[in-house]
């Protein structure tokens, strides 16, 4: 499916920023605030996340620490950039990935950092889900200690180190700098990480100020309690859709909107999901959902009408070069609300982190990272809108329309799934 990606892995280079943008007023720190790039445009837009941390790395200061976790990476250019911090700069650098692939780019990061965990600077895969019970490690950030004239700066979002996230994905990235506290958090969350076992509370939920962050995983097994394990009613984004109220909101209309903008819809997890969403339809609320891949539980929910209709809902992936498998997709994992939420008339809620609506989604390394911020709400919902008017697909209707029964009653009976079948059951939805 990704053969194009695979052919230029070795040779795309992310753009360099020329000298002169250094020059900024009270000196250089990384751009505030969410940057989205646009896959298959080449040059900034397309690279312009990865440009983000590379700009980051090259400027952290000697003596400092760069943590980084991901989920997938294959970049060179990344991986350059560490190694020459640690090499030339004398910056500590430790990298944490996912165990699902070894390619060269994380050859080299562990032949150069080393492998020991004790060190200041090393390179780990961790063997599944590093804080919890199996699955994955899925969580994708980094931390820098001091770069710039920032300190504790904290990226987080969709992006994995990867040629296919700039090549063949929408991501996001948040950047936060001066947060000491949220770096902190994360700093210990890191260093359970690096231990490769099951945390003493792997469930972990810090609010600081307007930013709540949620890490995950739930425990289960034997290690799961009454009080600890996941249940529907406990799922994080379960929680933050409970405090919606639909009508009396300070919008245009009076209704509380909600944009989705997901990567992976799936299984039992991915239903309550959806149902939560439809009902919330249902009672008055303005919904409009993007899916890159969808199962076909998920759409069946999607596909039942309500008093209201169908909520809407499109597609962003696209089948480019005809193989029937998806190849162009959305890969985040945004969740924006705006209206009656939790009390307040009024409230902007940006959520975003590495969390698909998925099974494994609660019991594999994720992040969640809930925000109360107007002017970051807006520029969410600006590119929300700008990828649903222009870079999404309607589904298509599947089953036989009316069964002999209905026809006599002269009834029309809403089909079982959607036909559009791209990105269902597809084995890839956890490779990136």
């Amino acid at each position: 499916m990704l053969v194009v990606a695979a052919a230029v892995a070795a040779v795309v280079l992310v753009p360099v920023a020329p000298p002169a943008e250094a020059a900024r007023k009270g000196g250089w720190r990384p751009t505030p605030g969410v940057k989205f790039n646009v896959p298959r445009v080449g040059g900034e837009r397309q690279f312009r996340l990865e440009r983000q941390v590379i700009a980051a790395v090259r400027r952290a200061k000697p003596g400092s620490t760069i943590k980084m976790v991901m989920f997938s990476f294959d970049r060179m250019p990344v991986a350059d950039a560490l190694i020459y911090a640690k090499r030339k700069r004398k910056v500590h650098v430790q990298v944490i990935v996912n165990g699902h692939e070894f390619p060269a780019a994380q050859r080299k990061l562990r032949k150069a950092l080393g492998s020991k965990r004790s060190k200041r600077s090393f390179f780990y895969q961790c063997k599944a889900s590093c804080r919890g019970q199996g699955d994955v490690q899925h969580s994708k950030f980094v931390l820098f200690s001091h770069t710039g004239t920032a300190k504790n700066v904290v990226m987080l979002g969709s992006l994995n180190m990867k040629l296919n996230g700039a090549l063949n994905q929408w991501n996001d990235l948040l950047t936060l700098n001066n947060k000491r506290r949220m770096h902190a958090t994360l700093d210990k969350i890191f260093r359970e990480m690096k231990r490769d076992r099951l945390a003493k509370r792997p469930y972990v939920v810090k609010v600081m100020g307007k930013y709540k962050l949620i890490v995950l995983p739930f425990p289960r097994d034997k290690a799961a309690t009454k009080r600890t394990r996941w249940t529907p009613s406990r799922d994080p984004i379960s929680r933050l859709l409970g405090r919606v109220k639909c009508t009396g909101a300070r919008t245009n209309t009076g209704r509380t909107i909600i944009r989705v903008n997901m990567h992976a819809w799936d299984k039992d997890r991915g239903v309550m999901i959806a149902n939560r969403l439809r009902n919330l339809y249902a009672k008055g609320c303005d919904v409009k959902i993007m899916v890159g891949y969808a199962g076909g539980r998920v759409r069946d929910v999607f596909a039942k009408p309500t008093k209201r209709g169908l909520m809407p809902t499109r597609s962003t992936g696209f089948d480019t070069d005809d193989d029937g498998e998806i190849d162009l997709y959305s890969h985040t994992k945004i969740l924006l609300i705006n209206g009656n939420y939790d009390g307040r008339r009024g409230r902007k809620v940006v959520v975003t982190g590495s969390s698909n609506f998925q099974n494994g989604g609660q019991y594999g390394d994720e992040l969640i990272l809930r925000v109360f911020d107007n002017k970051l709400y807006r520029k969410y919902a600006d590119n929300w809108g700008m990828v649903w008017r222009s870079h999404t697909h309607g589904f298509s209707w599947g089953g036989s329309g009316m069964t002999s029964r209905s026809a006599i009653a002269g009834r029309w009976m809403m089909p079982r799934l959607y036909a559009d079948d791209l990105g269902i059951d597809s084995e890839e939805w956890r490779d990136e």
